[in-house]
């Protein structure tokens, strides 16, 4: 069986004449890539933030009239996707809860909405809560994992995610520069080989008036693990690092690969290995002083030993 697996790098330059229109442009776009087959769908992260543009106020006031806007249109587009099996991840905007204010992925999965909220904040992301949990959601046998940019440099989530067996990880992302985007999919490509894992990221790009998103450069990236079953799947890194158009690249991958991915066999497979507990120690730091303690005691074994 094979799963489309289709990436949005969103581009902020779009600007339509009103809100309706936008959410109109986006419904119909995420209804297009469900009728030419897409079972995964991914938007970049902060991409909700190009509705600044159509609310007044302060950034902190757009911000909040942003996340109950959005509660409006999860709700509508629920009714768009109601009966296809998919799973839709909406990249990332501002979810105001009670105890404050997240960047929040929005994930239509299994008939309802889920979450994952932002976890490791970039120290521009001021008033801007971190989550604590990690979900895992369940597609089509496979466990899925949405890790919002930042979060995919860390180490720590990447062991959670080991210990889970994870299948795949989706990657939404906002970077400003070469760098950060080059950070971004050099280490979703080192976790899709310690995860034995399908890693997607999907970049914002273009130029937008909203302080938090005003440049974006970007690449997406499609990555397997280097295991002999994906040699013959051609893994790239998509895209050019600006753009002011809208870019979208489909995936076409078996889901008898990701399943194989899983059986132990001879190659070396880090995401089944049970590792050797180790530990972190001070080295003795050596000196003249050191080396005549360790001659004397060294010699004095020996005469114990002939004696």
């Amino acid at each position: 069986m094979m799963m489309k697996i289709s990436a949005v790098s969103y581009s902020v330059c779009f600007k339509a004449e009103s809100l309706s229109d936008w959410e109109a442009h986006l419904r119909a776009e995420i209804s297009k890539q469900i009728q030419e087959g897409a079972k995964i769908i991914l938007y970049p992260e902060l991409f909700l933030l190009t509705l600044t543009n159509y609310f007044s106020g302060d950034f902190s006031e757009q911000q909040q009239k942003i996340s109950s806007y959005t509660q409006e249109l999860l709700a509508r587009i629920s009714q768009d996707l109601k009966g296809h099996d998919v799973l839709l991840c909406l990249g990332s905007g501002p979810n105001q809860r009670e105890d404050g204010l997240y960047n929040t992925s929005f994930v239509w999965v299994n008939g309802h909405w889920g979450y994952q909220d932002k976890m490791n904040l970039t120290p521009w992301e001021s008033g801007i809560e971190p989550g604590t949990d990690l979900h895992i959601f369940h597609f089509q046998g496979f466990k899925v994992a949405v890790v919002i940019c930042f979060d995919i440099e860390q180490p720590s989530i990447a062991s959670l995610l080991k210990e889970e067996g994870i299948d795949i990880v989706l990657c939404p992302s906002a970077t400003v520069n070469k760098n950060g985007n080059e950070r971004i999919n050099r280490c979703a490509s080192g976790r899709s080989i310690e995860l034995g894992a399908l890693v997607v990221t999907a970049p914002l790009v273009g130029q937008s008036e909203c302080e938090m998103i005003d440049h974006n450069e970007g690449r997406q990236g499609f990555f397997l693990p280097a295991q002999e079953v994906t040699t013959s799947f051609e893994q790239e890194v998509f895209s050019p690092y600006s753009t002011k158009e809208y870019i979208l690249f489909t995936y076409d991958l078996s889901t008898e690969l990701l399943q194989t991915l899983k059986i132990r066999d001879d190659e070396t497979k880090p995401y089944f290995k049970q590792e050797v507990p180790v530990r972190v120690v001070d080295y003795p730091i050596i000196t003249s002083e050191y080396l005549k303690e360790e001659i004397i005691l060294k010699s004095g074994e020996a005469e114990e030993a002939l004696s």
